[in-house]
């Protein structure tokens, strides 16, 4: 994946921190402005799956493990990478990335709650901070780019990662210590008991891993380099399980593990390939709806959108008591352009259940696309502070402003809509159209007068002044 955009980056950002070398633990305020750089590193280099449902189950069960964690050191961020590896990660400042290779092949919402509550421990023991510490002669910007390197891998980055020595080496040296990982497993145990699930689940994930990683396969877990284990730290596990007994309180949503996976699968995977699996699987378990789900989003993925309304119909009337697949449901009627009936499904559904975001937002987007932003408005402010893809929330209000010709608002959201992709050109072209047409003593003007993040390093370059699209979310 290694382009000449990637390099530009390394370029930037090691003029930006080539004169600052590490001779102290580097402080919580470097690692959070260290933290949007790396972002921007990996958004560069790996795709993210931006669906709402799957980032919105990790980021949800992150949560139950951050509402246990006291004195949290920075403003954690929940992602999900498109890989088959078996891995998770976090980097400095509290970002943390799960593969969709480990989100298929967990049994348990227990199991992914253990990893995040470890990867959590590492960022609140700030791990990589204090190993920066040993490096004495390391500038931050090499720091980072063996950062990157190290969690995303050699392959993924590319060698420009690794062009000096140096980088590879601090990879080297930035590696998880035994104690760093002894320290991650006391936090993530507490953190977990707390939360009233099992703590054991993380043995049971690295167990998967250690099979895996004999079987060979192309989903080689990358999570067992950066955070060894042996049978050691498996007793390590086991022995504080013993020490301290959890009493599980939390029961576990089995259904929305299974329907998540199934939607990851498709995702991932290429649609036709997974039509005809379906379709095979069904021919022999013909009532198993999470077989019949996955065969309508393998036809809406496929674009084939007679067959996957006919689907989600069917699924719907086949499992009348779980009415969460109306949102499905909805979903493909507005991928299908059929917006009214999306609206006349989704509406509904929205009043019984008004906790769900992404019913919500399609309902927005659905009003928005029938001609009335002034229904769709509403809904979408509300979602702006906790929907898991800004960008797409900021897009969508500069669209409603604009239908409702209000110019300034409209550039306003639409400046945010491109300064969170990356496009620093549009995003300064909207910027200075906002600023011009928004009353001086407003306060999206002062909003954005102030924003001194305004200011983006990766600046894409050659880009031509864009007008806003609409993006579809199929």
């Amino acid at each position: 994946m290694c382009n000449r955009f990637f390099y530009l980056c390394i370029l930037i950002f090691t003029s930006i921190f080539l004169a600052s070398p590490v001779s102290a633990m580097m402080s919580v305020e470097e690692e959070r402005e260290m933290r949007d750089k790396l972002l921007h590193m990996v958004e560069s280099q790996v795709p993210l799956i931006k669906d709402p449902e799957i980032v919105g189950y990790v980021s949800g069960i992150g949560q139950k493990v951050l509402d246990q964690v006291d004195g949290k050191f920075f403003d954690y961020e929940f992602f999900v990478i498109q890989d088959d590896g078996l891995n998770a990660f976090a980097m400095p400042g509290g970002l943390v990335f799960v593969h969709t290779g480990l989100l298929e092949v967990i049994d348990t919402e227990n199991e992914l709650l253990c990893v995040l509550a470890h990867e959590t421990g590492h960022v609140q023991g700030r791990h990589i901070a204090r190993r920066m510490e040993r490096m004495q002669r390391i500038n931050i910007a090499t720091a980072a780019i063996a950062i990157a390197g190290l969690f995303l891998g050699q392959g993924q980055v590319g060698s420009a990662v690794f062009a000096t020595s140096g980088a590879l080496n601090a990879s080297i040296v930035l590696k998880y210590s035994r104690e760093d990982e002894e320290e991650a497993d006391r936090r993530a145990c507490q953190w977990v008991c707390k939360a009233g699930y099992d703590p054991r689940g993380l043995v049971t994930v690295l167990k998967k891993m250690q099979k895996y990683r004999w079987l060979g396969t192309s989903a080689i877990p990358s999570y067992l380099s950066t955070h060894p284990v042996d049978s050691e730290r498996i007793t390590y596990l086991e022995d504080l399980w013993d020490r301290k007994r959890c009493v599980e309180k939390s029961p576990e949503d089995q259904f929305r593990l299974r329907k998540i996976q199934v939607k990851t699968r498709v995702l991932t995977h290429d649609p036709m390939v997974t039509i005809k699996y379906y379709k095979q699987e069904l021919s022999a378990t013909p009532d198993d709806i999470f077989l019949l789900y996955g065969l309508a989003q393998s036809f809406l993925a496929a674009r084939e959108y007679d067959e996957a309304l006919k689907t989600f119909d069917n699924l719907v009337s086949s499992a009348p008591e779980r009415p969460g697949f109306k949102v499905d449901q909805g979903r493909a009627y507005f991928a299908a352009g059929k917006y009214q009936k999306a609206i006349s499904i989704i509406g509904p559904y929205s009043k019984r259940h008004p906790g769900d975001s992404t019913a919500r937002f399609f309902l927005a987007r659905s009003y928005l696309e029938q001609g009335k932003p002034a229904e769709a408005l509403p809904i979408l402010k509300t979602l702006k502070q906790s929907w898991p893809d800004p960008a797409s929330i900021y897009l969508q209000l500069g669209r409603c402003f604009a239908v409702l010709e209000k110019q300034g608002e409209a550039h306003y959201y639409f400046y945010l809509h491109y300064k969170a992709i990356g496009n620093q050109r549009s995003a300064q072209y909207h910027k200075n159209k906002a600023m011009e047409l928004l009353p001086p003593d407003s306060k999206l003007y002062n909003d954005i007068k102030c924003d001194k993040n305004q200011k983006n390093p990766y600046e894409k370059t050659g880009d031509k002044e864009e007008v806003p699209q609409n993006s579809e979310d199929r």
